[in-house]
C-alpha cells in the first residue's frame, strides 16, 4: 500500500482524529494523487462514508490553503464537486472570481464543470454568456451546473430556448432540455415538462427528472392527474431505465402510502391503476435477485418495505382497485394503455366486455393493445378477426393482429 493509499484509507475510516489529519494533509499539500485515488474509490463507498469524507475535507479548507483547491479542479468528481467549488466560493473575492471566469472559458472540461458550480454559489452575471453557451452541452455535468448557475442568476435566455426544445422531434434534445429546466429550478416549467413527458417515446426518462424539480408527494397532492402519469412512468422504468436507488429520492414509500390512504376514501380509477402497477412491479423487483444483486443493503431493505406495504393491504382493497381500474378504459389513450397493462397483469376478466368496445376504436395502436390483452385473457373471438383487420391500415399492425389468431 502506497502512502497515498494509506492516506485515503485513513480519510475514509472511522477514527475521526486520523481522518481529519489525513484530510488536512491532502488539502495542505495539494495532494492530487491521493484525491485521484479517493475519486476512483468513491463509487464503492457507502453514502454515509462519502458524507463524512466531504465534511472532513471541508473542515480542512481554510483561508490559508483554499487556493490549493485549484489543483483539484483537474480531477472532476460529482461526489466532491460541492466541497471543491464550495470551498473556493467560501473565500470568493473579485480576483478569485476573475480567475474562475477565465477557467470557465479556457480551462479543461473538468475545470469548466467546477467553475460552473462555483458560479451557482457566486451568481455573478459576468459569467452568464459562457454559462448560457454551456447550458445545453452534451456533457451533462457541465450543462447541469451551468443551468443551476443561470437559475440562481435568473438569466432566462437558455431557459426560453429549453422550453422551445421540449417541442423538438429529437428525443435526446428534449431530454437535454428537460434536464436543463430541472436544474434551472423554476417550477413554472412543470406543466411544460408534463406535456413533454406525455408526448415522448422516452417518457420514463423524462418522468424520472421531474421529481427533482418538485417532490412527487407534493405533486400528487397538487397536480394529481399529471403526477400520477409521471409516477406510472417512473414505476414502469424502475430497474430497467431508472436506477433503483431513486426510490429514496422520489420518497416512493411515502408516496404510495399516501395514495393507498387517499384511494380508500376518494376511489380514483387512475390512482388504482398506479397502485396496481406498483404492486406488479415491486413483486417482480423484490422476488428477482437479478434486479437487486448489486444494490446496497439500504436499497434492498427499502424495496422490501415498499413491497410489504403493498402486500399487507387486504384482499378487498385490491379487489376494489381492480374494479376501479376498468373505469380507466374510458380515459385518454395513455391512461387506457396503462389500464390495459394492469388488466393483463392481474387477469381482470370482468374487463373483457369493456375491452371489446375498444376494438371498435379508430385508433390502430389502441386496437392492437386491446386485442393483445384479450388474447392474454383467452377472450379474443375468431369471429371478430375480419372486423378488426378492416379497421387497420398499417401493415405492421395488421401483422400483429394476424399473429394473435
Amino acid at each position: 500500500m502506497t502512502n497515498n493509499e494509506q492516506l485515503v484509507k485513513e480519510l475514509t475510516a472511522k477514527d475521526e482524529t486520523k481522518a481529519l489529519t489525513a484530510a488536512q494533509s491532502i488539502i495542505d499539500n495539494t495532494n492530487i494523487d491521493a484525491f485521484q485515488i479517493l475519486t476512483d474509490k468513491s463509487e464503492f463507498l457507502f453514502d454515509f462514508v462519502r458524507t463524512n469524507v466531504n465534511k472532513r475535507l471541508q473542515k480542512a479548507i481554510n483561508e490559508n490553503n483554499y487556493r490549493n483547491l485549484f489543483g483539484f479542479l483537474k480531477i472532476y468528481s460529482p461526489d466532491f464537486e460541492d466541497t471543491i467549488a464550495g470551498g473556493l466560493a467560501k473565500y470568493a473575492n473579485e480576483d478569485l472570481t476573475d480567475e474562475m471566469l477565465d477557467l470557465l472559458e479556457n480551462g479543461t472540461e473538468s475545470e469548466k464543470i467546477y467553475c460552473a458550480k462555483y458560479f451557482s454559489y457566486i451568481p455573478d452575471t459576468i459569467s452568464a454568456d459562457l454559462l448560457t453557451e454551456y447550458a445545453l452541452e452534451d456533457n451533462e455535468a457541465l450543462a447541469f451546473n451551468a443551468a443551476k448557475a443561470l437559475g440562481a442568476m435568473q438569466i432566462d435566455t437558455a431557459y426560453k430556448k429549453a422550453l422551445e426544445l421540449l417541442k423538438s422531434d429529437d428525443e435526446f434534445a428534449v431530454l437535454k432540455a428537460v434536464k436543463f429546466l430541472v436544474a434551472y429550478e423554476d417550477k413554472n416549467a412543470l406543466d411544460a415538462l408534463f406535456e413533454a413527458m406525455e408526448h415522448s417515446s422516452m417518457a420514463e426518462n423524462v418522468a424520472g427528472e421531474i421529481p427533482y424539480l418538485e417532490s412527487l408527494l407534493t405533486l400528487v397532492k397538487t397536480k394529481k392527474e399529471k403526477a400520477l402519469l409521471c409516477l406510472e412512468n417512473i414505476i414502469s422504468g424502475f430497474g430497467e431505465i431508472l436506477p433503483l436507488n431513486q426510490i429514496f429520492n422520489f420518497e416512493m414509500y411515502d408516496v404510495l402510502s399516501f395514495l393507498i390512504a387517499d384511494n380508500q376514501q376518494n376511489k380514483n380509477s387512475q390512482t388504482s391503476v398506479v397502485l396496481l402497477s406498483a404492486l406488479a412491479k415491486f413483486d417482480i423487483i423484490a422476488n428477482n435477485e437479478e434486479y437487486t444483486f448489486d444494490e446496497d443493503k439500504s436499497i434492498k431493505q427499502e424495496i422490501i418495505e415498499i413491497y410489504n406495504l403493498l402486500k399487507k393491504q387486504q384482499e378487498y382493497f385490491w379487489n376494489a382497485q381492480k374494479k376501479l381500474a376498468i373505469q380507466e378504459l374510458n380515459s385518454t389513450q395513455m391512461r387506457v394503455s396503462s389500464a390495459l397493462q394492469v388488466i393483463s397483469d392481474f387477469k381482470i376478466k370482468e374487463a373483457i366486455n369493456n375491452i371489446k368496445e375498444l376494438l371498435k376504436s379508430d385508433n390502430e395502436i389502441l386496437i392492437c393493445e386491446a386485442a393483445t390483452v384479450l388474447k392474454s385473457l383467452n377472450a379474443l373471438d375468431d369471429s371478430d378477426k375480419n372486423d378488426i383487420l378492416s379497421r387497420i391500415k398499417d401493415e405492421n399492425k395488421k401483422a400483429i393482429i394476424q399473429s394473435l389468431y
